[in-house]
């Protein structure tokens, strides 16, 4: 299906249109060659439709020819953020269990880690000696439900967990995201989020594609605060017209000195909500209009802020994309009742998480995916969403499981309860406080390395509060609004 349709959209692209990194231009045409001889070597490996392989792959060129050439064979892309930590990725290989991995040969020591970590028997391939077989040979007639890829998320009720999504519904996102943004052949879209980020892995690997548009991949070993002239200067030298990032990563770009002669025509965030100075900012110092989307891991892109009047509607995530739907349902909340629980429906919606009934009870509602963010309508039917009516903490465009991080904490001895709790920022949406009881002598110092060593650098606490007790009701029960209030 997404293999097929790749090659329909190669059909008609233009053959200045492909994927850039660096100085390394690949029109389309010679991507598709390479993927049909990399999903016939993948057969001849052993690896078989319905199979997961793990990719510990930089979102680049590799990633792209690698997940197409699975998805041509029916094994479904497995993206791992290649920042995770060791017990991370033992943890996420354990609950997918991968045929097999897939790595540059950079990180070839984090995979074979992960390997031993969850007991895998799987072979581990690099990207520089991928198998290419026989391009002619014959490939797997595949169904629209046969599934693609997995993306790992905390969802609405916790822990990560593995979010699959369909050839189908692949195919529904890339379109329904084109046709929202206007994707044209002579864009040139910049991806520079990470390739086990839903939105950085799907804008480089259908979405750009599906409009006939050049992907350009920008990454740089220096954070984006130290690199983002260079960006800058690629920009105005690729002539980029589209690109999409958290809002954290405006603020970094738009705070650079100097002018630059951009060429763009649409600068649209996600992840986390905007705020009104980067909005701003953005506006001044890049010569365009941030617009607000709105999607999850759950349901990809969904919505896309195209108002007339963006001035007026800017904090507004838009309206639903295509045929996607949304609903809001009656909560119980401080911003009155014209503001509850939104639910939505899409044709790239998961159909549940894998293996995993107790969490896809409290995901759905009759077909609706209950989202967990408190949202209102305008009399227009465009989305502003007012909060979260659940835990999660969005830091970064990454949405954080409080308890998996107090579960981390409480695993050190000396810590004998932890609660977590996120403060407003303005760069990054939220900064994560650890408000810890100690039963032994132990620093804050100390407590943010232990995290630093077993959690994602997002999920490390910003700051420790060592407190005496933690709030709790009658019934027990920790008091997370009180926490704010400490």
């Amino acid at each position: 299906m997404i293999y097929d349709n790749l090659l329909a959209l190669t059909a008609r692209a233009p053959v200045t249109s492909g994927l850039r990194q660096g100085e390394v231009f690949t029109p389309y045409a010679a991507l598709v060659e390479r993927i049909g001889r990399l999903a016939v070597g993948f057969i001849e490996r052993g690896i078989e439709s319905g199979d997961p392989v793990a990719l510990l792959i930089p979102n680049s060129p590799d990633l792209f020819v690698t997940a197409h050439a699975l998805f041509a064979i029916g094994a479904i892309a497995m993206p791992l953020g290649e920042t995770a930590t060791r017990s991370e990725l033992a943890m996420l290989a354990q609950k997918a269990r991968p045929k097999a991995v897939i790595s540059t040969p950079g990180l070839s020591s984090a995979a074979e880690l992960l390997m031993t970590d969850a007991a895998l028997g799987t072979p581990l391939f690099l990207t520089s000696t991928l198998p290419e077989g026989n391009a002619t040979a014959q490939l797997p007639k595949l169904t629209g439900d046969t599934t693609a890829l997995y993306l790992f998320s905390s969802g609405s009720t916790g822990l990560p967990k593995v979010v699959p999504h369909t050839h189908a519904e692949l195919i529904a996102d890339s379109e329904r995201a084109s046709t929202a943004w206007e994707i044209q052949p002579d864009d040139i879209v910049l991806d520079i989020l990470p390739g086990n980020f839903a939105m950085g892995f799907l804008l480089g690997a259908t979405q750009a594609v599906a409009g006939g548009a050049t992907t350009l991949y920008w990454s740089d070993p220096l954070p984006l605060a130290l690199s983002r002239k260079k960006l800058l200067d690629a920009m105005v030298r690729e002539r980029v017209t589209v690109m999409g990032a958290v809002p954290a990563m405006y603020e970094i770009v738009a705070g650079q000195t100097g002018s630059f002669d951009l060429r763009l025509r649409l600068a649209f965030s996600g992840g986390v909500a905007l705020k009104r100075p980067i909005f701003e900012a953005v506006r001044e110092r890049l010569g365009t209009t941030l617009r607000q989307d709105y999607g999850s891991t759950e349901a990809i892109m969904f919505s896309h802020n195209n108002s007339v009047d963006p001035d007026a509607s800017w904090a507004s995530v838009g309206k639903p994309a295509g045929e996607a739907r949304v609903r809001i349902v009656p909560f119980d909340t401080e911003f009155g009742p014209s503001v509850g629980e939104m639910e939505i429906r899409s044709s790239s919606l998961m159909r549940g998480y894998l293996g995993d009934a107790v969490a896809n009870a409290q995901a759905f509602d009759e077909g609706w995916f209950k989202t967990g963010d408190l949202a209102s309508l305008d009399e227009a039917g465009r989305i502003f969403i007012r909060g979260r009516s659940k835990l999660l903490i969005e830091v970064s465009g990454y949405k954080i499981d409080p308890i998996e991080v107090e579960e981390t904490l409480m695993t050190l001895p000396a810590v004998t309860e932890a609660a977590v709790a996120g403060i407003p920022d303005s760069r990054n949406g939220n900064r994560l406080i650890a408000f810890v009881v100690r039963g032994a002598d132990v620093s804050a110092d100390e407590l943010i390395r232990y995290a630093r060593e077993r959690l994602s650098v997002q999920k490390v606490p910003a700051e420790i509060a060592f407190i005496d007790a933690l709030p709790r009701s009658p019934a027990g029960k920790v008091l997370r609004a009180r926490l704010r209030e400490l």
